[in-house]
């Protein structure tokens, strides 16, 4: 974060707790007395489509939500691929954190085209950043016993990691403030394992 703003870039498959995410985020930039403006599009996200969200978190915020190419300090993604579409966001030497189970695509699944490997999809962030952050989210939040966790699994590895300006009670704290009772308790054992 410098010193007057955080640009937090977030995509993955529809489905998987994007705006969630940005929910949490924004409850505790809130609650450590931040502002947060941000933004969201869907891409036939409700038919697996691609959904993308912007965040920028600062005390004094003007301007769009909107991250441009080479602006976001934090990228997130619930999908390995998603984070080789969202590379283009991340500034050198910003953090980017994804779930490492892949949700293959379309031309993939009719042999069209081939699925990159982890290590080559994580060879190629690292050309941007020595910050790239794999977590296998996915199996740990199902493990739980709810597989939709994973967005929060990664939120509790991107604090542990200090790229959030907020400790693991603030996001404890969000997530009381944003999460429907009935998954309360799973997503806070997810922050957790996370």
């Amino acid at each position: 974060m410098n010193d007057s703003t955080l640009s937090i870039y977030v995509s993955g498959v529809g489905g998987f707790g994007i705006g969630s995410v940005i929910r949490i985020l924004s409850s505790a930039a809130q609650i450590k007395g931040l502002k947060a403006i941000g933004s969201e599009t869907h891409g036939l996200a409700q038919r697996g489509g691609v959904v993308i969200s912007t965040l920028q978190i600062g005390k004094d915020l003007t301007g769009s939500p909107l991250i441009i190419k080479g602006s976001a300090d934090i990228v997130i993604t619930l999908e390995p691929l998603e984070a080789l579409r969202a590379m283009p966001y991340l500034k050198r030497k910003g953090v980017i954190i994804y779930n490492t189970q892949k949700f293959q695509p379309l031309s993939v699944r009719l042999g069209s085209a081939k699925y990159p490997t982890l290590d080559d999809i994580k060879a190629e962030l690292e050309k941007v950043t020595d910050r790239v952050i794999p977590v296998d989210a996915s199996l740990k939040a199902k493990e739980l016993g709810l597989s939709e966790s994973a967005n929060v699994v990664l939120l509790g590895r991107l604090t542990r990691e200090g790229a959030v300006p907020f400790d693991i009670e603030t996001i404890r704290q969000a997530i009381r403030e944003t999460t429907p009772a009935r998954y309360l308790d799973i997503n806070l054992k997810a922050l957790e394992v996370g």
